[in-house]
């Protein structure tokens, strides 16, 4: 059936091509045949156009009109010619001397295309007659001559020799047009009958070509896969002695050739062609080796399902092992990261109460005004890296609590005055250090809001310490702490009473954009290389983060290389009930 309509489909598209060539071809032929009535009508015209003083002129040269002129002969002898045929030539201009010489609409649209265009020699189409046969229609310019003024030239509307005004013509302007119409019955019938023999020719082959491929695919195709589809069930069905219907004979043959016995082998293995075995020949072959290999394995399928079993049993084994093991690995490493936060724990806090000291000492010795300069200075040293340390301790007791999921919030009414103060007083000697101008500023309409105390002065503490670390001398940090009354939060949505928003900016060194990503991760720090200029633990944002989520906010930054961040921590603001207000 898909051969049948893809052929049925070639033949239409060939019908088809044939068609249209010996349609053109009639057309041209038409063509052909209008050209040679033309070019014989217009010798006539001329012949009688160059005789005119013979045939209207009397010995002494007198005119005397036998009224034969070239149109009244060219009109005579179209009329004989087509008398006896079904062709029609006719004469016709713009503005015709007789009603009968008119033009019609195919004449009309032929003499614009002649006025338009000078080089235009002839103009032509088949189309569609009144009584519904299709004609060839062909039209030739007629130009005037110089005998044609006599007759048809200057001065307009003066009568002529025969009583008709003079249109005032011009020698080589289009005086008029001769239409040929020739019927294409005849070229018709030839296309048709020459199209019905060849879809006879075609559906003879076609139908002998049919006949010949279900022989010859029956014989070589069909058959042997008959015998296979028999084979194939005979071995579902677990009977391996199969035998195809193709004689013993080609049974032994086959198996002595694959050296085993005739039961249970397909006969098409024998089948050779002239170049050796065809495809068939040797997909039977290896149909007839994979019915071997299923014959021995289900032989031995039983050995093999205890033989697998058996290794699926020790791989069990192996397993429940190594999950024990894996186990006490975990259970090991469980108690020793529980060892190390708790120790991290313990050492952090002892050693704040000693930084704490120093800190308190530092800054009562830094307040002695008799104290001499170089003392001085190296009290405000002792002060700026005690401040340092007490910072790092702070930051590995957050995030040993934070680890153990022991990190609360003790929320309390927090002035952020007090907290950018706290925060400012606690870093100046290090901002000072470095002649860095450190600048807190805290907007009127930020309210009190029930927070821990502790954490956000955490939040702001590092960020402010990094801020300086990573800003050289003479820049600039600046806390500013405003207040968000319609404010969102990434991941929480809008706040039903605002958002704080606490920003740290400086115009330091700047982050790489492909560092902006990591550097709130644990133990990651901007620049970071093996020679790093900047102290510091990586601990800073990663706590500074995670108080953050703890207070259920966010923290995002804007950076440039060598122009400067800003850090921005946003909080959702929690109104302080009316108790705790005084």
């Amino acid at each position: 059936m898909s051969i049948g309509i893809i052929m049925v489909a070639l033949m239409g598209v060939d019908i088809a091509w044939n068609l249209s060539l010996q349609t053109a071809q009639a057309e041209n032929e038409a063509r052909e045949k209008a050209e040679v009535l033309a070019a014989e009508m217009r010798a006539a015209w001329d012949f009688v156009d160059m005789n005119q003083n013979v045939i209207n002129r009397a010995e002494d040269g007198s005119f005397r009109t036998k009224h034969l002129v070239c149109v009244v002969a060219a009109k005579s002898i179209s009329m004989l010619f087509t008398t006896e045929t079904d062709y029609s030539i006719r004469f016709t201009n713009d503005t015709p001397r007789q009603a009968a010489n008119a033009p019609d609409a195919f004449e009309q649209e032929a003499l614009d295309a002649f006025n338009a265009d000078a080089a235009l020699a002839s103009f032509y189409r088949v189309e569609e007659a009144a009584d519904g046969t299709r004609v060839f229609r062909y039209t030739e310019p007629l130009y005037v001559t110089e005998s044609c003024l006599e007759c048809h030239g200057d001065p307009a509307g003066e009568p002529d020799q025969y009583g008709y005004a003079k249109e005032g013509m011009e020698v080589g302007q289009v005086g008029g047009a001769m239409s040929i119409t020739e019927p294409m019955d005849i070229y018709g019938d030839g296309i048709r009958s020459s199209v019905a023999q060849q879809v006879i020719m075609v559906l003879f082959v076609m139908v002998a070509a049919f006949a010949a491929v279900y022989a010859v695919t029956s014989r070589l195709v069909l058959r042997p896969l008959d015998e296979l589809r028999r084979a194939a069930k005979s071995v579902g069905e677990g009977d391996f002695s199969y035998l195809a219907p193709t004689g013993k004979a080609a049974a032994a043959d086959g198996a002595a050739a694959l050296g085993t016995s005739p039961a249970g082998r397909i006969a098409p293995s024998v089948r050779r062609t002239w170049g050796g075995p065809d495809e068939l020949t040797e997909l039977s072959g290896e149909f007839d080796r994979m019915a071997r290999d299923l014959q021995a394995l289900y032989e031995d399928l039983e050995g093999q399902v205890r033989s697998k079993t058996d290794d699926l049993m020790l791989l069990n084994d192996l397993l429940n092992y190594q999950k024990r093991e894996l186990k006490c690995a975990l259970d090991r490493l469980g108690e020793e990261v529980a060892y190390k936060n708790e120790f991290f724990a313990i050492v952090s806090h002892e050693l704040r109460t000693p930084l704490t000291s120093i800190l308190a000492y530092a800054r009562i010795l830094n307040d002695d005004a008799s104290l001499a300069p170089k003392t001085r200075d190296a009290v405000a040293e002792i002060e700026s890296n005690a401040t340092l340390l007490l910072n790092m301790v702070n930051n590995i007791l957050v995030i040993s609590k934070h680890a153990a999921q022991k990190d609360e919030l003790v929320p309390e009414p927090v002035d952020f005055v007090d907290v950018a103060q706290f925060v400012k007083k606690a870093l100046d000697p290090i901002a000072a250090g470095k002649d860095v101008a450190l600048t807190c500023t805290v907007a009127p309409d930020v309210p009190l809001s029930m927070a821990d105390w502790e954490k956000l002065r955490r939040v702001l503490e590092n960020l402010v310490d990094n801020a300086v670390k990573y800003t050289h001398r003479d820049g600039f940090v600046k806390l500013a702490i405003s207040f968000d009354a319609d404010g969102f939060i990434e991941r929480q949505g809008d706040c039903e009473h605002g958002v704080i928003v606490m920003r740290v900016s400086d115009d330091g060194m700047g982050i790489a954009s492909d560092e902006v990503d990591e550097i709130f991760d644990l133990y990651k720090q901007a620049g970071q290389s093996a020679n790093r200029r900047y102290r510091g633990t990586g601990l800073g944002l990663a706590v500074v983060r995670d108080l953050t989520e703890l207070h259920g906010g966010a923290v995002s930054v804007e950076s440039r290389v060598k122009e400067g961040s800003t850090f921005t921590v946003r909080i959702p603001a929690v109104p302080v009930p009316e108790e705790d207000e005084e």
